[in-house]
């Protein structure tokens, strides 16, 4: 009896996030996946057409898997405050239960110009994903819960910046795992600042 399409697809693409994972993209070949996933050629070329439209839906789905997270988190909140500590939950724990795919995402972030084919990288969708914070910052300006003395673009940059941050950070000291505490501090740090009022 044949596995049902969705299950296929979704075969080839765990085995392809910890293969690449493992060995990057120019590291990593097809066959590798198509060994750990014990489905055919033709499975993979149907699914995905080649490696690099595999190696795209991978980034896809971490984008637009964020995104989703985000965007339900969001609708939680009540206020731009919570709002903000709900979006940097749910990308936290999103990274603490898909490591491989995080570092598949920041390896083709900071990837060198020739390391990946340019047509993989889907700037509309990273696009997509800031401004979903950007209009939570707009609304907290226009609800006055938040400041109108930075533009809100920048006031996005310094939040998502240190959501991106302490993820980065995760990865590079191996700190301990992010959680709803660490979005908490992340958001009230941000909010609150450091000078004395």
């Amino acid at each position: 009896m044949r596995a049902p399409a969705v299950d296929a697809r979704q075969t080839v693409l765990l085995a392809a996030i910890r293969a690449f994972a493992q060995g990057g993209y120019a590291g990593t070949s097809i066959q590798e996946i198509l060994a750990a996933t014990q489905l055919s050629k033709p499975t993979l070329y149907y699914y995905f057409g080649n490696k690099l439209g595999l190696f795209q839906s991978i980034l896809d789905y971490a984008h637009d898997e964020a995104h989703a997270r985000m965007k339900a988190a969001a609708a939680v909140g009540t206020t731009c405050r919570d709002q903000l500590v709900e979006v940097a939950a749910a990308l936290f724990e999103f990274v603490e239960s898909h490591h491989d795919l995080t570092r598949l995402v920041f390896s083709s972030t900071f990837a060198a110009p020739r390391e990946l084919p340019p047509t993989v990288i889907n700037l509309q969708k990273r696009r997509r994903n800031f401004e979903f914070v950007l209009n939570i910052v707009k609304s907290g300006q226009r609800s006055g819960q938040l400041s109108r003395t930075h533009r809100a673009i920048e006031l996005t940059h310094g939040i998502y910046g240190a959501i991106s941050h302490r993820i980065r950070m995760r990865f590079l000291l191996q700190d301990k795992p992010l959680g709803r505490k660490a979005a908490e501090r992340t958001v009230a740090i941000f909010l609150d600042g450091a000078l004395n009022q």
